[in-house]
């Protein structure tokens, strides 16, 4: 599986503009926090798995994602009923003051739904997106160009950075390698060959990142020009128009 987020397709998510997936994102992750129901996080992690899929994102993709998801649903799981357990309810499993209630098991249920929720949510912009794009909307918006730059650079170089991780923890296991072995002082020893390939892999991508931008005039003077710009078509405002009706309405409905 590649390490890159964006995803090169032709399809009507991918061909909005990056603004309104913006506020598709924010409209969603809004809803997200808005309410607590478990009903309405199961129902926008769905529609979300929906929406990528109809935007020609792979069943192997939204796995990939779980797989990622998957540590922190779990510690959320079996960790904030101990949190979120009132003292009164009734009692699932007690051990000393440790204790889980169905109220705690729930509120966990809806925290860990909310995270994946609204990891979904993001994602339906990160993999529909050109960090290019990206970064142009962004500056549409207001966002200075270079605050600009610095989230699209994160947003596309954190996963290479965790790609070439992978790549060098592997080629060390294939020479025989095993960290796990010996205390935890020992343990952590074992790593540092590996995280010292890793910095030094990344100082040369930075060098090499650098080089690119000064090529292609970064910090320069005067006005910054575009090969393309960004323009709201008709079905951009259509789309704007109803994701704000959806936001109006889960206001509305959380006000009442």
């Amino acid at each position: 599986m590649q390490f890159e987020l964006y995803i090169p397709q032709r399809s009507w998510l991918h061909e909005l503009d990056p603004r309104t997936k913006m506020l598709l994102t924010v409209v969603g992750l809004v809803i997200c926090l808005l309410f607590q129901e478990l009903a309405v996080m199961g129902v926008v992690l769905v529609a979300f798995h929906l929406v990528l899929l109809a935007a020609g994102i792979a069943w192997e993709r939204l796995g990939w994602l779980w797989k990622r998801m998957l540590p922190l649903t779990v510690m959320i799981l079996v960790l904030q009923p101990f949190f979120a357990s009132p003292p009164s309810g009734q009692v699932l499993w007690q051990l000393g003051p440790l204790r889980w209630t169905m109220e705690g098991v729930r509120s966990g249920a809806v925290f860990a739904l909310r995270v994946n929720a609204m990891t979904f949510v993001t994602a339906a912009l990160l993999f529909t997106t050109e960090p290019a794009l990206l970064v142009r909307g962004l500056v549409r918006l207001g966002l200075p160009y270079e605050w600009g730059l610095t989230v699209s650079l994160a947003i596309r170089y954190l996963p290479t950075t965790y790609g070439l991780y992978q790549s060098v923890y592997e080629a060390q296991q294939a020479r025989g390698w095993d960290p796990g072995r010996g205390s935890f002082v020992r343990r952590a020893r074992n790593y540092l060959p590996m995280l010292v390939a890793v910095m030094i892999a990344a100082l040369r991508m930075a060098d090499n990142l650098g080089m690119a931008l000064a090529a292609r005039g970064f910090g320069a003077p005067g006005p910054r020009s575009t090969l393309h710009d960004i323009r709201f078509r008709p079905v951009d405002w259509a789309a704007t128009a109803g994701l704000l009706l959806l936001l109006g309405a889960s206001l509305a409905w959380k006000l009442t």
